[in-house]
């Protein structure tokens, strides 16, 4: 059965990143994509201006959408628990939906535009600093454990989380449900279970009634 041809510029960039993945970036040509696609040469540049174009285009496709979910995650009236466990599954779910995306982005970061790479490290450090900012939100709120060097813990996490595109199969052993479920076992280091975290305040609290 033939596949679909594309009728879109996201079509397009899909196929362009399991080019690229597969390739890489610098042995990647539009007539590989197009042929991917299943259309000419010409039908591509009537969507797409350049093959950089593409690759620019896939990293926007990875960063914009974890910008503006880590925005509203920070800017709810969740608690600092519920706020941080919506952090580590929102990396998570685009960690496995952008899989190839991520890919890319980690094997061509230096094949960007120097624009374009000076704007994804600038998101990138934005992105630490509102996860530093969570987390100091989440120490005083006695959510995570005392003595953990806050930028180390960050830069752990989201290199861990960012890992998961790399081996993660949504045919796999584990759904993301279960995937997410590893990932706060794994962080129960750092994180302070529930249960722990409200004996500490009752005892805070019988110590201030002394």
């Amino acid at each position: 059965m033939a596949r679909h041809r594309v009728t879109s510029v996201q079509e397009l960039v899909d196929a362009a990143a399991r080019v690229f993945e597969r390739q890489g970036y610098a042995e990647s040509t539009i007539s590989d994509i197009a042929t991917e696609a299943e259309v000419s040469k010409p039908t591509v540049y009537q969507y797409v201006s350049s093959k950089r174009w593409l690759l620019e285009t896939i990293v926007e496709q990875v960063i914009y959408p974890l910008r503006d979910g880590i925005d509203a995650i920070l800017t709810s009236d969740r608690t600092e628990r519920e706020k941080l466990e919506a952090y580590l599954r929102l990396h998570t779910d685009s960690a496995v939906r952008y899989r190839t995306y991520y890919r890319v982005l980690v094997a061509d970061e230096h094949q960007l535009s120097p624009q374009a790479l000076r704007d994804y490290r600038s998101w990138a450090r934005d992105v630490n600093h509102a996860a530093e900012n969570l987390l100091h939100d989440c120490a005083k709120a006695g959510v995570i454990r005392d003595g953990l060097d806050v930028p180390a813990i960050v830069n752990l996490v989201n290199g861990m989380l960012m890992s998961i595109s790399r081996w993660y199969r949504p045919s796999g052993r584990l759904t993301q449900d279960e995937l997410h479920a590893q990932v706060l076992a794994l962080l129960g280091g750092v994180i302070v279970p529930p249960d722990e975290a409200e004996g500490s305040t009752e005892s805070a609290k019988g110590g201030q009634a002394q």
